[in-house]
């Protein structure tokens, strides 16, 4: 019998905080439910995104670069006037190779969620030059997902509960920031 999939490990081991996340995201059909999700995912792009370009990237993630979106949802908070909530810390993860793909396994699978999430931003009248700039960036690489999953999957000698560990805690990162944003007004 073949082994399961890193994917697939990954997939269960998280899908409890993903549907946790999912439904704090909610479905932003107004503008106010709009405004709160770019608080939330303003504040946590900011805190992994620091954490990410302070990290010393390990040879299994040689020339991967990850996509920062954190000034596209600056810009976005700016044409709504909606100011920015207080910083979230990133998750307190020690560096390595099972950390980065933990938090990447997120990052990369939340441009899968973007494609959704930007339909919706243009039912409510936002695109990619006002309001919903990092969606429409965010949901035009289809190329991304499938080849973070090659290095996912072909990565040497990883601890798979540390993988784990890292996207459960890069989820709760995420919950905090939108958990935050619920309770502050725009």
């Amino acid at each position: 019998m073949p082994e399961r999939s890193r994917r697939a490990q990954l997939r269960e081991s998280t899908s409890q905080a993903h549907a946790s996340l999912d439904r704090m995201v909610g479905s932003f059909d107004s503008l106010d439910a709009y405004r709160q999700y770019l608080r939330g995912i303003s504040t946590f792009r900011e805190a992994v995104e620091r954490k990410l370009v302070s990290t010393v990237w390990p040879e299994q993630c040689d020339g991967w670069q990850a996509e920062l979106f954190s000034n596209l949802i600056a810009d976005d908070l700016r044409d709504l006037d909606v100011k920015p909530q207080l910083p979230v810390n990133a998750p307190d993860l020690e560096e390595s190779p099972e950390v980065l793909l933990g938090m990447l396994y997120v990052l990369e699978g939340s441009a899968l969620g973007a494609r959704v999430l930007y339909k919706r931003a243009q039912q409510l009248g936002f695109d990619a030059d006002f309001g919903a700039r990092h969606l429409a960036v965010q949901s035009r690489r289809s190329d991304r997902w499938p080849a973070f999953l090659a290095v996912l999957e072909n990565a040497d000698s990883i601890d798979m509960e540390r993988v784990a560990n890292a996207s459960r805690a890069t989820f709760q990162t995420a919950e905090q920031a939108f958990r935050q944003a619920s309770h502050e007004q725009a």
